[in-house]
């Protein structure tokens, strides 16, 4: 439905299947209403017009790939009944430039932050244990973050081309940093690698000029 640019779901929805407002590539505006407990994979993927949307206090998680490719969307804000992120979750959003992740969540899929260029800051929640592969991958905004201290491990091209990150403080815990972890951090000025570290991933720090 191409042409769709504003819709309200009626109470008594109590979920969005997967795939189910994909390519609605004029959807500007949605309501959603009390009760929706999940949005299904793939749910707004492309939805490239849609620039907020407010989410229902009841929705404890996020499908994979859930808003990919929403290029227009600049705030969302995440209650604390959500628990999980799916993969992809918000790769691509280009316009997204801050987002705070409610204390609640414990589950935080891989690449779901990747390639969205405007991410400025972000707040992750204590209870975190690891960020996944290409989590942060092209967020050439990103000045600084916060890692929390449950925090084990940051995988495979977490920080890939963070080019504006001037330096990060690795949580006391952390045990390995993936392959091209830090890559393309141009502007990486300093890290302070806990003791606790045993293994780097090859080109871990690569291009760190």
């Amino acid at each position: 439905c191409r042409s769709l640019k504003s819709i309200t779901l009626p109470e008594g929805i109590t979920s969005l299947g997967n795939d189910c407002f994909l390519d609605c590539s004029s959807l500007e505006s949605i309501t959603l209403p009390e009760g929706i407990t999940s949005l299904g994979n793939e749910c707004f993927l492309y939805c490239s017009s849609l620039e907020s949307i407010n989410l229902p206090e009841s929705i404890t998680s996020l499908g994979k790939s859930c808003f990919l490719g929403c290029s227009s969307l600049t705030s969302i804000t995440l209650l604390e009944g959500i628990t999980s992120l799916g993969s992809s979750c918000f790769s691509y959003c280009i316009s997204l430039e801050s987002i705070t992740l409610p204390e609640g969540i414990t589950s935080l899929g891989e690449r779901c932050f990747e390639d969205c260029s405007s991410l400025k800051s972000i707040t992750l929640p204590d209870g975190i244990t690891s960020l996944d592969e290409r989590f942060f991958y092209g967020c050439s905004s990103l000045v600084s973050i916060n890692l929390p201290e449950s925090i084990t491990s940051l995988g495979e091209y977490c920080f890939y081309g963070c080019s504006s990150l001037v330096s990060i403080n690795l949580p006391k815990g952390i045990t390995s940093l993936g392959s091209d972890c830090f890559s393309g951090c141009s502007g990486l000025e300093s890290i302070i690698l806990p003791n606790g570290i045993t293994s780097l991933g090859e080109s871990c720090f690569n291009g760190c000029s």
